[in-house]
């Protein structure tokens, strides 16, 4: 599979090249553009299979390169990295057909290569049908699949009728739980037990196909070409989902949770149902114990939904930033009441910006740790009271970090920093200044404060640069020199150690 790599930061650039098991994956990058204009070209001349595309750059920024090559017709998939607060280009960017995004301050090279992976393996799948005809149900399977996820026109499925036409999408509860009862060897007796069973409920209807759509998401399609009365046509949709949920829980002890379409009557239709049962079943999040959703257009203005969500987010990061931690928590309450009042953000998007709050309280690994913990909750509710558990547990080290009561001389230590922060000080200088050995502040400063005494002074200068990156009269290596680093490499390395991204494109997230 062929890659282009596309962002602005060259230390973005060469930490995706660098972090991936590129070969090993069965990928290999065919390109890299620091901006959209020269990413187009690219595109155009190398025909990459997937593009990991920036959000904000120069020239052109990632929106208008995804919208020139949807005009363009380009089939390439997008992988959009952003700044955790760019929900609306985010959301813009996925109306747009970008089949993934990450945030740049919380990614990780395993989630990246994960998508990846998944992208390769659905291609792989997708085309297989073609290499071998003579697969009749797997041909099938492949179309229904192009069917329902793509804009494929001109093919008909053996059973279904353009007449009266259902999409049912159906996962399994608490699927993490559910895998935990099947080993590594025998995980695919789940998988293939649902898939018979389907297949033995559905043989007798005349038009009903099946087939599973990713790990934990399979679709039915039922049409009803005999029958012309929506209500009958309702109550026989009714009668199959129930069927199905209570077969796979006699027989196999799985929950089901089912969203259904609106009706279609043309095969053109398809992908929009498909995205109608997909929003129906999204649902779950915020209502876990109910079995069965209908799709229901939205009554909010989605611009002015995104619009007011991105304006909490905003209040959040300048709450955490100012330390006004009262102001953090009253807008993260309104944050989350909001969410359960419109039900405006999928179980995903959620995730990546609770993630991403974690990583501005500097705990990124905390999130990773608790990384399979988190990916099992199902339950916004669920998932909101764990979080709070983390961000409580990490503001109180925060006050209680500020609160603390120093000794004398690591209290005139801090002071020094803070005004010497500029100049190049050693272990040494400060044993000479402050008349005791170099090894006693090493050890009293790590005790005290916790952490060791040069990464206290990084971040001294790093939330200095933060500022000072705000000013466009400075160039950032005139940022660089007066915050203390002699050199703009070491600085930008640094600075993207305590920040998550490169000073460029903290400068720009600012403007």
């Amino acid at each position: 599979m062929r890659v282009l790599i596309v962002d602005d930061e060259p230390l973005v650039r060469i930490g995706l090249k660098s972090a991936i098991r590129w070969e090993a994956g069965g990928m290999q990058i065919v390109g890299e553009a620091a901006d959209g204009e020269e990413a187009m070209k690219l595109i155009m001349e190398r025909k990459p299979d997937v593009v990991i595309l920036d959000i904000k750059m120069p020239k052109k920024d990632g929106i208008a390169v995804l919208s020139e090559m949807k005009e363009n017709g380009i089939k390439a998939k997008v992988i959009m990295l952003s700044s955790f607060d760019d929900f609306t280009l985010v959301k813009k960017a996925m109306m747009l057909g970008a089949s993934d995004y990450f945030h740049k301050p919380g990614m990780n090279e395993l989630e990246i290569e994960a998508a990846l992976q998944k992208i390769k393996n659905e291609e792989e799948s997708l085309h297989a049908a073609g290499e071998n005809a003579s697969n009749a149900v797997h041909d099938k399977e492949t179309t229904l699949k192009k069917m329902l996820l793509e804009d494929l026109h001109g093919v008909q499925p053996s059973k279904i009728k353009e007449s009266n036409v259902y999409v049912l999408m159906f996962s399994i509860k608490k699927y993490s739980q559910v895998l935990k009862r099947y080993t590594k060897d025998n995980a695919l007796i789940l998988p293939n037990s649902i898939l018979n069973i389907l297949s033995e409920l559905l043989s007798r209807e005349d038009e009903v196909e099946f087939v599973q759509l990713d790990e934990n998401l399979y679709s039915v399609i039922v049409s009803h070409s005999e029958t012309k009365s929506l209500q009958a046509t309702f109550a026989h949709v009714n009668d199959i989902v129930y069927l199905i949920s209570s077969s796979l829980k006699r027989f196999v002890n799985i929950d089901t949770v089912f969203g259904i379409s609106e009706t279609f009557q043309s095969f053109n239709g398809w992908k929009q149902a498909t995205a109608q049962a997909k929003q129906a079943l999204d649902r779950k999040f915020y209502h876990p114990n109910d079995p069965l959703f209908y799709f229901q257009p939205r009554k909010g203005d989605m611009e002015d939904e995104l619009e007011r969500i991105n304006t909490y987010i905003a209040a959040m990061k300048n709450g955490l930033k100012e330390e006004k931690y009262d102001e953090f928590a009253l807008n993260l309450a309104e944050w989350e009441q909001y969410l359960q009042d419109k039900e405006c953000m999928n179980e995903r998007d959620i995730h990546k910006i609770y993630q991403g709050l974690l990583f501005m309280m500097e705990d990124g690994e905390q999130y990773l740790e608790n990384g399979n913990k988190l990916e099992e909750i199902e339950d916004f509710n669920e998932l909101s009271s764990l979080y709070h558990t983390l961000f409580n547990e990490k503001l109180r080290e925060r006050i209680s970090q500020k609160n603390k009561e120093y000794s004398p001389l690591i209290r005139n230590i801090l002071q020094y920093i803070e005004t010497h922060y500029k100049e190049n000080i050693s272990l040494k200088s400060l044993g000479e200044h402050f008349h005791v050995s170099a090894n006693y502040i090493s050890r009293l400063f790590k005790q005290e404060v916790e952490r060791g005494l040069f990464d206290y002074i990084n971040d001294i200068r790093i939330e200095k640069a933060k500022e000072l990156l705000k000013d466009y009269r400075y160039k950032i290596y005139e940022v660089a020199e007066l915050v203390g680093f002699n050199s703009q490499v070491h600085f930008a390395i640094v600075f993207h150690k305590y920040v998550g991204m490169a000073p460029k494109e903290y400068r720009k997230e600012q403007v």
